[in-house]
């Protein structure tokens, strides 16, 4: 493994959660640490918390000028030098099906996710190695599962992901003419705040009289189990320093536990997941054994299905 040779690297939305964690081990790596956060009241304290060697920069990812002038202020700490790294990791989770969202909400992911990092990526590329004779940096944009999965009461969030893995691969093919690398991590179940702030509670409360009331009851519940028994975060930061120090890393990373649930998701027919999917979430059955019972009967009908087109095939 090839160590970083410039250390100095920009993570965005860093209040909490992942870039909280990244913050901490790119700290403990001997990094130049930028991150970016909302709140101005937040700066002195963190500041105060990780030290000298970290440079807080006061930004939403959605607001253009604001980032245009912390560019300012990086251009001025780096005193000529280039950008290691730049970490496109803000972002928010709201629940909710696609009939009783607001249109101001599922907008709001799209800008945050996928105008957001547009913004940073643009602004901060000449840090990077573009149009400059500097070494060039890797950008690393945090999807998630939701980045190639489309989810139920999701849409926001998954369409935002899935049009942010879009936007990377097209960004990694431009910026070859740099040299500057794009890698794509979706870390899976992890401790982070994300699902704290999405409110999903109150959310419950306001389907509760609509016919999604039972299914959103369900899907919700699995994703707060699947949030506590998730590993930790700064596991996941500890696997994103080692990626970023690669000489020559892979265009996506998956990673987190829940390894072989998301890769038979990814593999089977999308019409047999919408089964799967249906049973746990609108059908009839609470106990898992039923539901076991009935997704097992849909796999073996699929499978059987499966067989008979390799049999005519063969023929």
């Amino acid at each position: 493994m090839e160590k970083q040779l410039n250390k100095s690297i920009l993570i965005t939305g860093c209040s909490t959660g992942i870039g909280a964690a990244l913050i901490t081990e790119f700290l403990k790596q001997g990094f130049l640490v930028f991150g970016s956060i909302r709140d101005k009241k937040m700066e002195a304290p963190l500041k105060k918390k990780y030290g000298t060697n970290f440079v807080p920069l006061v930004f939403d990812v959605t607001n253009y000028s604001q980032i245009s002038k912390a560019y300012k202020k990086v251009k001025l700490t780096l005193k000529g030098a280039n950008l290691g790294i730049l970490i496109n990791n803000a972002g928010i989770a709201k629940l909710g099906p696609v009939e009783y969202i607001s249109s101001e909400e599922f907008d709001l992911h799209l800008k945050t996710m996928v105008l957001g990092t547009f913004n940073c990526v643009q602004i901060f590329l000449p840090f990077l190695g573009a149009k400059n004779k500097i070494s060039p940096g890797k950008v690393i944009n945090i999807s998630s599962g939701g980045g190639s999965i489309g989810q139920p009461f999701m849409a926001s969030y998954c369409s935002s992901k899935h049009a942010l893995e879009g936007f990377s691969e097209s960004l990694r093919r431009e910026l070859l003419i740099y040299g500057i690398k794009v890698i794509i991590v979706a870390p899976r179940a992890f401790k982070t705040e994300i699902w704290d702030k999405s409110n999903i509670d109150g959310r419950a409360i306001d389907f509760k009289k609509t016919v999604y009331n039972q299914a959103f009851d369900k899907f919700s519940n699995f994703i707060r189990e699947l949030s506590e028994q998730g590993q930790d975060v700064q596991v996941l930061a500890q696997k994103i320093y080692k990626i970023s120090s690669l000489k020559n890393p892979k265009v996506n990373y998956s990673m987190g536990p829940s390894g072989v649930q998301f890769y038979l998701i990814r593999t089977l027919p999308n019409k047999l997941i919408d089964k799967i999917i249906k049973e746990p979430l609108g059908g009839a059955h609470y106990d898992r054994e039923t539901t076991f019972l009935n997704v097992k009967k849909e796999i073996l009908s699929a499978f059987k299905q499966v067989s008979k087109i390799e049999s005519r095939t063969r023929v």
